[in-house]
């Protein structure tokens, strides 16, 4: 998670291959019982966690600012954001220290290496207290990241988590600030949300893109309230005032139907609907993965807010399908990444959790900065697009007016199918005239040069 210059980075280190997906983090791959699905912790179980013994925050001087009994509570109280979820099924308890080293406290590189080895085996899922950024440092990770979380251990045949951590900057709520020393103070707020943030990762979430023109627009400490309230907390970039300063649950609607979506509770299917689709190419047959889906409640005029900022959801297409099926020209590729669906059938389709009530639909480009450890989706980079954003609407095709749109009602366990997408304005799939005769450089062929440099080739063939 990143911000502009005057804000705060966050990180989640994963595994290299994964597919990280709008909604779920990874999907399962071939071997699985079910390729294609999210992985997620094992149902019926609370997921258990270790806690460093140390501080959670010291300063410059090596006094305490945070105690380790204060920083407990505050982890305890943080999964609890995602455990209130009312139409989810997911819990956490708390399982003692950390343990593995002496006293718990993971002071030094070693001290972590040995903790996050037994994370990897699946003894234990720590919650790592770096007091003065010193483990950061010496990991050789930017100063200011705030905190990240890894997913240590998976069972890719049945698609669970086993083990998973988090490491939390206590620099951040130590008091000072010094740009000059990369010390920059968050408010409690700011921290905690942040730190919720990573157990939404912790929990199998990846990123969410909606209300991007906030991000865009450089606003920083100054959201508009409506946008925020929609911003999930699972937008891979902090720049915004804390959502509780603003009056706002520390949950947006998308993180609570996606969290419930992954963990459904009892009443998950009486309470929100879906739609879903598929997004084409303008020749309508050609499935593109990696583009933002975005439904919109619309505005209800007769009230103060705007519902289509704040009341929205999202997907990424082709977030079941893999980012690299792999190429065996080279050798070095052949099978690909051992995450997500090898199916085509997936590669444009996306599937939306939604509350109830009327809808837009509309795509849009995943901002090309989020990349690595903040990327949206299954590819990494995003796919770049032609034209601008568009609105779905019922008689979709590759000449028509982006802005026109058909509003869609959903009610509570009612699924809305075929609500597909075909692009304008992007490359043909066969050149045209293409035969036997047509040359390389041939003026009748303006296309096919362009081709090997398409940002439109859909996964990662490296």
């Amino acid at each position: 998670m990143r911000r502009q210059l005057s804000a705060i980075f966050l990180a989640s280190l994963l595994t290299s291959g994964l597919v990280v997906a709008g909604g779920p983090l990874i999907v399962t791959g071939p071997g699985a019982l079910q390729p294609g699905q999210a992985f997620v912790w094992p149902a019926g179980v609370a997921i258990r966690y270790t806690v460093d013994s140390g501080p959670l925050s010291v300063n410059p001087s090596g006094q305490t600012v945070i105690t380790n009994a204060q920083g407990l509570a505050r982890v305890q109280s943080l999964f609890q954001n995602w455990q209130s979820v009312s139409t989810a099924s997911i819990a956490y308890i708390y399982a003692g220290p950390i343990t593995g080293i002496s006293g718990g406290d993971v002071k030094t590189i070693q001290d972590f290496n040995i903790v996050k080895g037994s994370c990897n085996s699946g003894t234990q899922s720590p919650v790592i207290f770096d007091a003065n950024s010193s483990l950061l440092h010496a990991l050789g990770l930017d100063p200011l990241v705030i905190g990240f979380s890894s997913t240590c251990k998976l069972d890719t045949q049945a698609g669970h988590i086993t083990s998973a951590m988090i490491l939390l900057n206590g620099s951040f709520q130590d008091s000072v600030t010094n740009a000059t020393t990369n010390n920059f103070e968050l408010s409690a707020d700011q921290f905690d949300e942040a730190i919720t943030h990573e157990m939404g990762h912790f929990s199998g979430l990846g990123h969410s893109q909606i209300n991007l023109d906030l991000f865009q627009n450089g606003q920083v400490n100054n959201c508009d309230v409506d946008e925020l309230a929609g911003l999930p907390l699972m937008f891979p970039v902090a720049f915004c005032q804390s959502r509780k300063s603003a009056g706002l649950p520390i949950l947006s609607p998308d993180d609570a139907a996606w969290i419930s979506k992954l963990y459904p509770g009892a009443t998950f299917a009486s309470t929100y609907g879906t739609l879903s689709g598929f997004v084409f190419f303008s020749d309508g047959i050609t499935a593109v993965q990696g583009v933002n889906v975005v439904a919109r409640r619309m505005d209800d005029p007769s009230t103060t807010a705007d519902e289509s900022k704040r009341i929205a959801f999202s997907a990424v297409s082709g977030f079941s399908f893999t980012g690299n099926p792999g190429q065996a020209i080279t050798g070095d590729n052949t099978n690909g990444s051992s995450f997500g669906s090898r199916n085509p059938a997936l590669i444009g389709y996306y599937e939306i959790p939604v509350a109830p009530g009327t809808y837009t639909i509309q795509v849009e480009n995943i901002d090309s900065s989020f990349v690595g450890g903040s990327s949206v989706g299954p590819l990494d980079p995003p796919a770049v697009t032609y034209g601008a954003a568009e609105f779905w609407h019922k008689n979709e095709s590759a000449f028509d007016d982006p802005a026109q749109r058909d509003p869609l009602t959903v009610a509570a366990g009612q699924k809305l199918s075929n609500l597909s997408f075909i692009l304008n304005q992007t490359p043909p799939r066969f050149v045209s005239y293409e035969d036997g005769e047509v040359r390389l450089n041939s003026p009748q062929n303006p296309f096919l040069l362009r081709e090997p440099e398409s940002p439109w080739i859909v996964g990662d063939f490296s």
